[in-house]
């Protein structure tokens, strides 16, 4: 009876830490686009170097699928995102596309922790190159 309580505690931990690791969903939409340090407004093409110049600097590869929308990917270790970043003069947004190996759950609308981080740091990235 006292191995099979243990089990049972035991099986009831790993489930709940295995949940800790996911996190609602993080998109970021119609995040401003910053003024240029010299106070200057942005152009289309402005923008979309400020975007790739972010995604590199964190090791996102990126690439322009049409004007207006880049595809961004990055990969870490065995994992895989995929984000699209729809963007003009004013705004962009930063949305989830797929991924590989980040428990993702539609029904939920949850992934892995990591990819709120990673998306977090991507736009800090973003902003920062925007902004020069």
């Amino acid at each position: 009876m006292q191995v099979m309580r243990t089990f049972f505690i035991a099986a009831v931990s790993a489930i709940l830490l295995s949940a800790c690791t996911s996190h609602a969903l993080m998109n970021l939409n119609d995040r401003t686009v910053p003024n240029r340090l010299d106070g200057s407004t942005q152009t289309a093409d402005r923008v979309k170097t400020g975007i790739m110049a972010g995604c590199l600097d964190k090791g996102w590869t990126c690439r322009e699928v049409s004007p207006g929308l880049i595809e961004a990917s990055i990969h870490v270790r065995k994992h895989y995102a995929v984000a699209d970043i729809t963007f003009d003069t004013e705004n962009y947004s930063i949305t989830y596309k797929r991924s590989e190996l980040l428990d993702y759950n539609s029904r939920r609308n949850t992934i892995h922790r990591n990819y709120n981080r990673w998306i977090n740091n991507l736009d800090a990235a973003i902003r920062k190159n925007l902004a020069i």
